[in-house]
């Protein structure tokens, strides 16, 4: 009786990790996308308090290039189209209230609030 209480914990424990490593992996991409915006994000916020305004092109160079990883896997996630990636991150800080946009000589500058 002993035994058979052993293997059935260990088949449960085995079961548990399976499930566990399964679900890691299904939200690996979300995981390594959240990163890799918040990453960029902090890197713009750092860039814009650093110099106060930016273009877009500036904010796109700075950016150009950046991964994220999680530490339990070996996937890495990098920025291929800063372009796509800046506008979002700029909408969101727009949306946060934490920048705002401005025309000088006809040109978009981000600015810092």
């Amino acid at each position: 009786m002993k035994y058979v209480i052993y293997v059935l914990s260990i088949a449960l424990i085995t079961v548990f990790l399976i499930i566990y490593g399964r679900a890691k992996e299904y939200y690996l991409p979300l995981e390594l996308t959240n990163r890799l915006y918040i990453k960029c994000r902090d890197k713009i916020l750092k860039y814009l308090s650093k110099n106060k305004s930016a273009t877009y092109k500036e904010l796109e160079k700075e950016i150009e290039g950046v991964t994220a990883k999680v530490f339990w896997s070996r996937r890495v996630m990098t920025v291929v189209d800063s372009k796509k990636m800046v506008k979002n991150i700029v909408e969101s800080l727009i949306n946060q209230d934490k920048i705002q946009i401005k025309e000088m000589d006809g040109k978009k500058l981000v600015v810092l609030k």
